[in-house]
């Protein structure tokens, strides 16, 4: 769906994708993940990447309800296992279309089955569930004293039951574990011929998996599953693998559900109870032509949606879905053989494998292999005609409109100093820091305290505007935190890109509630600011913190040298503006950034730190040697000490950069770099933050404690990174 609305998408229109994970599993293939035959990256979608390459808003969040009434969809972001905690909640998404596929969710409604099996739904984090799963397994026959092997039993009678436990089976085969399919009826696989269910027990029994048919499971033990006519089988572990039911929250929404609880729809693919509700894959049934629940199905589908989305938006007759009566089912056995049936056809064999594999990886290039886009540039970029006038080349227009969004858009240091030093400022009375000091924020002296002010603003570098909000927020506030000051007072600046009043107003209470969430967080009041429209988000602070005189020892040498956050966020959000970043690590990142670095200065100022700064634009070497312009000491910076975010290192070894990276790079001037120092480090030691950690010079008699205080922080990562030295500049090793 989303590739066709990439490539028509309807000016005026915004799509957003809300998910649970950033990363989706293709169904098709996550049987042959299991059997050691993919990679873990083969078989998942990257929403993330998909969604910037088709400019589509994503947010990674679950949905909790749906108001049809006010149209908004309501979201526990912090219900994903990448986000930190928090008692903020974000407001609702409000739509004005609305479409659903969400999947199915698992009926354990067997006693015992929520709590003592392995449930194979939701699909998106099972393959978690089963990396954990093979652990237990591994280590339970690592202990086992004599030879008894484990128990594995698989209940579930369906192609999704007979394919996980022939891949478990083939992952396995190494250890003496035994391989138990529990059937509920005399046949495997319902709605194939009966030649299938043949061959799927043929598979299985060829393999050494012991087959239980008409074995209707009432309860599930600890380590027993129990069968309707008193049989019962002890097991180790229990995959369950049953038919699925739809979850509670379309009922409760009001939608029009069929008997089993999914949205009831019509020929169109629109609930029947409201018209502005899509509903396809499982989360769907359709009236008149219901099909089973099979990803074939959903597959076929998209079209079909993709057309009626458009044709609703643009108030044309819809088009009409009908599901195929047959179609070709290919079932992996394990090994690279599968089993492929249609009509009265089946046939088994490696030949089915390397069919299914290919059909499987086309579908997968889709999402792999996008095409270029032009990229959204500035209203301001060079048109090529007029290149011959200016010295800049095609390679640099195109670059143009892709600059780095945060703080590797900001002006570099160099320029930044050249027109500084040509300003007369006048005398002001009570300024302790000011323009001429090139601190992280003002000073203003104001008798038994001080006002410590700093104003900072970036543009947006993710498509969710609530999870910006509070990034830019955090971000803005560090300058303050980092002179020691408490957060008294900001006002907000923010610039809306041009759109129809409707989406302006829903896109300010999402960024808003994010900047209230992040400053009510820190004990920050918002008091003021101002609001613009222009032609990309961007956000900017006015903070006002208060500080009360600290007396801090100088800096000599042997103190050390500790970095709260790892480093990397400019290569990374390059990267992903480049769509070669992978959607997990962005995300992951994003989630660090958003975590404030109050906590971590408490703990920085209360261990007598001596001199701190939070690093941003100008990358760890640029602040790090503005942290030593006081005294006259250098430093010994050690690589291998300083952690990075993950896919980092890896970007910035195919040559991805931030586009502030060479100003910053004149830092380098000024220091020793070791011989046999990898050349990438010259690209991550000045790659530009943004919402980086703190940088601080600790007494070394204090380090044990601070880096014991810090570990404890939520979503903290610090590293010793070097020492002050008593030769002046910075050696990096």
């Amino acid at each position: 769906f989303m590739r066709m609305w990439a490539m028509q998408p309807i000016p005026g229109v915004r799509l957003t994708l809300v998910s649970q994970s950033v990363n989706t599993p293709y169904s098709g293939m996550l049987p042959g993940l299991i059997a050691g035959h993919y990679s873990e990256e083969e078989v998942h979608i990257d929403l993330a990447r998909l969604c910037a390459w088709a400019n589509v808003r994503f947010i990674e969040a679950c949905v909790t309800g749906i108001d049809l009434q006010a149209k908004q969809i309501v979201l526990d972001e912090f219900n994903t296992p990448a986000v930190a905690q928090s008692d903020a909640k974000r407001p609702p998404i409000t739509f004005d279309l609305l479409s659903l596929d969400t999947g199915s969710t698992p009926e354990l409604n067997v006693d015992g089955s929520s709590d003592f099996s392995v449930p194979v739904k939701p699909v998106y984090n099972f393959y978690t569930r089963w990396q954990a799963l093979y652990e237990r397994v591994n280590a339970e026959q690592a202990s086992l004293e004599s030879d008894d092997p484990t128990q594995v039993g698989v209940v579930g009678s369906g192609a999704g039951g007979f394919e996980l436990v022939m891949a478990m089976q083939h992952a396995l085969a190494q250890t003496t574990a035994e391989f138990h399919w529990f059937v509920r009826g005399s046949r495997s696989i319902s709605g194939r011929p009966q030649k299938v269910s043949d061959a799927a027990f043929a598979a299985a029994k060829q393999a050494g998996i012991h087959i239980h048919t008409e074995f209707d499971v009432t309860d599930v033990h600890v380590n027993a599953v129990v069968a309707r006519d008193g049989r019962v089988v002890n097991l180790d572990e229990i995959v369950w693998c049953a038919a699925a039911k739809a979850p509670e929250w379309p009922a409760k929404a009001g939608l029009e559900i069929d008997d089993r609880g999914f949205v009831l729809t019509n020929a169109h693919l629109q609930s029947v109870s409201h018209e502005f509700v899509f509903a396809t894959g499982d989360i769907g049934t359709q009236q008149k032509t219901p099909s089973a629940k099979a990803g074939v199905f959903a597959v076929r589908q998209a079209p079909v949606l993709f057309q009626n989305i458009r044709r609703y938006l643009l108030r044309k007759n819809l088009k009409t879905y009908k599901p195929q009566s047959d179609f070709l089912s290919l079932m992996a056995t394990g090994g690279k053989s599968a089993i492929a049936s249609r009509g009265p056809f089946c046939i088994t064999g490696p030949t089915m494998w390397r069919l299914k594999n290919h059909i499987d990886q086309k579908f997968m290039n889709q999402f792999r292999l996008l095409p270029a886009m032009k990229p959204v540039g500035s209203r301001f970029q060079i048109p090529k005609a007029l290149l011959s006038e200016s010295s800049m080349t095609h390679e640099e227009a195109d670059a143009s409109s892709m600059r780095c969004k945060g703080c590797g858009a900001k002006v570099g240091a160099s320029t930044l100093d050249s027109v500084l030093q040509q300003l007369t400022l006048c005398d002001g009375d009570g300024i302790v820091c000011g323009l001429e000091h090139a601190s992280d924020a003002a000073i203003i002296n104001l008798g038994d305290q001080a006002l410590v002010q700093s104003v900072d603003q970036i543009s947006s570098l993710c498509s969710d505007p609530y999870t910006f909000a509070r990034i830019a927020t955090v971000h803005a506030l560090s300058d303050v935190l980092a002179q020691g000051a408490k957060p008294h007072s900001a006002q907000a600046l923010v610039t809306i890109p041009y759109a129809d009043q409707s989406i302006v107003k829903r896109d300010l209470e999402q960024l808003m509630s994010g900047v209230v969430d992040a400053l009510n967080e820190n004990g920050c009041v918002l008091v003021g600011g101002h609001t613009a429209e222009g032609p990309e988000l961007q956000l900017g602070f006015v903070v006002n913190g208060v500080a009360h005189a600290q007396p801090t020892a100088p800096v000599q040498a042997a103190d050390k040298i500790v970095l709260s956050k790892p480093i990397g966020t400019g290569v990374v959000l390059a990267g992903h503006m480049q769509q070669r970043a992978r959607g997990s690590d962005v995300y992951s990142m994003l989630q660090s950034m958003r975590i404030s670095n109050a906590l971590s200065a408490s703990v920085l100022r209360n261990a007598g730190c001596k001199s701190m700064t939070d690093v941003t634009g100008f990358g760890l070497l640029g602040h790090l040697h503005q942290l030593l312009k006081g005294p006259a000491l250098g430093a010994a910076v050690h690589t291998q000490e300083i952690s990075t975010y993950p896919g980092a290192m890896s970007l910035a070894e195919q040559g991805v950069e931030s586009t502030l990276l060479s100003q910053n790079q004149q830092v380098l001037s000024d220091c020793e770099l070791d011989d046999g120092l990898d050349p990438v480090w010259r690209n991550l030691l000045c790659d530009p933050q943004t919402s980086g950690g703190l940088l601080a010079i600790v007494p070394a008699a204090s380090l044990s404690t601070v880096m014991a205080q810090l570990f404890e922080l939520e979503g903290a990562a610090p590293s010793v990174i070097g020492s002050i030295v008593e030769s002046s500049g910075i050696v990096v090793s």
